[in-house]
């Protein structure tokens, strides 16, 4: 119950500013134009990047709370002391990092126009103070996750992310279009969940106990983190190399035209990435083989959960751009949403055995598997790209997800006969999606197709769901009825 319990927090810190997206995109584009929203998409990649990149303390941290669960407070208090001092050393150089990439980035590279590049370079200075904001709120979150409290986190990530998105779009509206004063509004919105997970935390960890760091701890910390810190760096990097090309080759309208695909391809993801985020410190936490068959089984169950809403997103991705965007939508968004859609699939599969592998320690491997990508997903950029254009980046993206996919599914002894027989015949039911919604047919076809393939996806998954997720759906429904009877 409390697994479920928490994947629902972590599903609804993730939810809620998917929606609020869905709205405020074409309120950005009405205001401030293509192009201007393009260059602050880059803007917030650089916030979310670098945020993200925690240095694999937020990670560390999580893993070691779950291995302490019924140590004293005290200890645990120092562990949180620790990783919080160490990711304030780091923070700041990466803020210093950022501000002079960003400088030459939009300086010399950044195809746009020179008075947006100027608003650009005043913007540096908010860019390079995310950095240590968004690290070390990503350490109070791991350290409360790793307690299994989810409430909080989901609560402060919410406050943060939602505010990142609307504050700009106010001061567009209310006061002013300069990119510096919007990304410099995005920086304060995501600085509100540094406040709240502060106060959670100290309320955990430091009511009855000194913040009082040990080196021996930082040192402990670091070194499980080290590999993290490689995939926390080199995984998001991938994420977001492809904007970069884009913007540097093709200008700001078509890093829109990417954008806006991949934010909801990506944000799709939010009930299988909610679900693992909650295994993270079970598999920290539990016996060897225990996590092994979790991992196997949660594998098999995110393959079977995420198909159907693929399934329709690939099949109506035109009807549905079309009715959101309307005359605002780059029709070259249409393939790009769908063939990131399959990628994504592969990504939500992944991040079981991914999850699973670096929190029962094995954190170099995650990170020399990342370090092996990293080039052949850059060529791979680069020559579909120049082949195909837009559509040839997403393709890359895809292929490099389905790679790491393999790569982690094999490491972590999840790919079995199981899973190919069950995960297979989900992947027919994506294909089979993705040539219809390719070949754009008329809209009632499309929803028709939608439609059988999504029941079809349904039937498989109630005939071939793991025993372990069949008992915990069948608890669930006891507990709702006993419940309704009671009332």
């Amino acid at each position: 119950m409390r697994l479920a319990r928490n994947s629902l927090y972590s599903l609804l810190s993730a939810a809620l500013p998917v929606l609020v997206s869905l709205v405020t995109i074409p309120l950005y584009i009405a205001q401030i134009g293509a192009e201007r929203y393009g260059a602050l998409a880059i803007c917030w990649l650089l916030l979310g990047y670098f945020g993200q990149a925690d240095f694999g303390l937020g990670r560390a941290i999580t893993q070691r709370i779950g291995t302490m669960q019924g140590a004293a407070g005290v200890q645990q208090a120092t562990a949180v002391a620790s990783a919080i001092t160490a990711i304030l050393g780091v923070g700041l150089l990466g803020a210093l990092l950022v501000y002079l990439g960003a400088q030459y980035f939009f300086g010399s590279i950044f195809q746009i126009d020179d008075d947006l590049r100027g608003q650009l370079l005043r913007a540096s200075w908010a860019l390079a103070l995310c950095t240590p904001v968004v690290a070390v709120s990503g350490i109070l979150s791991g350290s409360l996750m790793g307690l299994e409290r989810f409430k909080l986190p989901a609560i402060g990530n919410l406050a943060g992310t939602i505010g990142m998105q609307i504050l700009p779009l106010l001061a567009a509206y209310f006061w002013t279009l300069d990119l510096a004063v919007l990304v410099g509004c995005a920086l304060v919105g995501r600085a509100t969940s540094l406040v709240i997970l502060g106060l959670g935390v100290w309320a955990t960890f430091f009511r009855n106990a000194l913040f009082k760091p040990a080196i021996s701890e930082i040192r402990s910390l670091l070194g499980y983190g080290s590999w993290i810190m490689v995939s926390a760096l080199i995984g998001p990097l991938m994420i977001v190399t492809d904007r970069f090309i884009i913007g540097s080759i093709m200008g700001a309208a078509a890093v829109a035209a990417y954008t806006i695909p991949f934010q909801i391809a990506s944000r799709a993801q939010i009930l299988p990435i909610a679900v693992v985020n909650a295994l993270f410190p079970r598999f920290a936490a539990e016996k060897g083989e225990a996590a092994h068959e979790r991992c196997r089984t949660f594998a098999v169950f995110i393959a079977q959960l995420f198909t159907p809403l693929v399934i329709g997103l690939i099949c109506l991705a035109e009807p549905l751009l079309t009715l959101w965007l309307g005359d605002g939508l780059d029709t070259r968004s249409i393939a790009v949403a769908q063939v990131l859609l399959a990628g994504f699939w592969c990504n939500a599969l992944a991040n079981v055995p991914y999850a699973y592998i670096q929190a029962r320690g094995n954190s170099r491997f995650t990170a020399l598997l990342h370090m092996a990508e990293l080039p052949i997903y850059l060529v791979l950029l680069f020559a579909l790209g120049a082949a195909f254009g837009l559509a040839g980046i997403a393709t890359a993206f895809a292929l490099r997800c389905l790679i790491d996919m393999l790569a982690l599914l094999m490491k972590s002894g999840a790919l079995s006969g199981a899973i190919l027989r069950r995960a297979g015949t989900q992947v027919v039911l994506v294909a089979v999606a993705w040539v219809i919604g390719h070949f754009n047919p008329s809209w009632a076809i499309l929803a028709v197709s939608a439609s059988v393939l999504v029941g079809i996806s349904l039937a498989l998954t109630a005939w071939q769901i793991p025993l372990e997720i069949r008992g915990k759906v069948a608890q669930l429904l006891a507990t709702f009825n006993t419940n309704r009877s009671a009332r």
